[in-house]
């Protein structure tokens, strides 16, 4: 099988902010966001560019390093992140919109790997690797994990994983089961946690271009646009 090719992508997708209402930035992280023939693709993208349309807002997106993309929404205003676990440290740096997805992350290890670890109290003890910034990080040093290694990127965490230096890498449910999908030397082991993903807003973007965000992100959840978005992918 064709295995996934994750490099973070430091070009916009589409031009960036200009004069667009609101600069959207992610990560690439398939299915959700990913380059591919220099375009933009995803669920993540599809919902995005449907929350603009319906938010009648003109819009950019960049996918980005993850690190890159959350200090410029933080920062930048008329600029958002996504999609963006509603964490306790991040809840007051942002205004937040939606959510876009509720999913839970999930451990994956190497195919025939751990046989031994039943339970995810087990799992805690042994080496988990995640990337630089990600919410998973503050999650897994909740939860009491051991050993949680960050990369800069999910392609350096999966060299690492394949190199025996991990046990597993925590992913998004998406995520963890497009990776293990076309790839047949992973496989998915435990359910970690459930979580809800936003679309997150600088505080200097205007409240009411965020609530226009919300509204229609609310109403794709409603209408089942966003079932249908995240379906074409599976």
């Amino acid at each position: 099988m064709k295995a996934l090719i994750f490099c973070a992508m430091a070009v916009p997708a589409v031009a960036m902010a200009g004069d667009a209402d609101v600069a959207f930035l992610t990560e690439d992280y398939a299915p959700y966001s990913w380059m591919e023939n220099g375009e933009a693709v995803g669920h993540g993208i599809d919902l995005i560019h449907e929350v603009a349309n319906r938010a009648a807002l003109s819009s950019s997106v960049e996918i980005t390093k993850w690190t890159r993309a959350i200090v410029l929404a933080e920062k930048n205003e008329n600029t958002c992140v996504f999609s963006t676990a509603r964490t306790e440290e991040r809840e007051p740096k942002f205004q937040w919109a939606g959510p876009m997805y509720v999913e839970s992350t999930y451990l994956v290890q190497r195919a025939g790997e751990n046989a031994d670890v039943t339970t995810l109290d087990v799992a805690l003890t042994k080496a988990i690797g995640t990337q630089v910034g990600d919410f998973t990080v503050e999650l897994l040093n909740g939860l009491g994990a051991a050993k949680v290694d960050t990369a800069p990127d999910l392609e350096k965490t999966l060299k690492k994983l394949r190199a025996g230096r991990l046990d597993y890498v925590i992913l998004g449910e998406d995520g963890a089961k497009s990776i293990t999908a076309q790839n047949d030397d992973l496989e998915m082991a435990l359910e970690v946690s459930r979580d809800e993903f936003f679309i997150a807003c600088s505080k200097s973007t205007p409240a009411e271009t965020v609530a226009k965000i919300d509204a229609a992100m609310a109403s794709m959840m409603e209408d089942g646009t966003q079932a249908q978005m995240v379906a074409k992918y599976k």
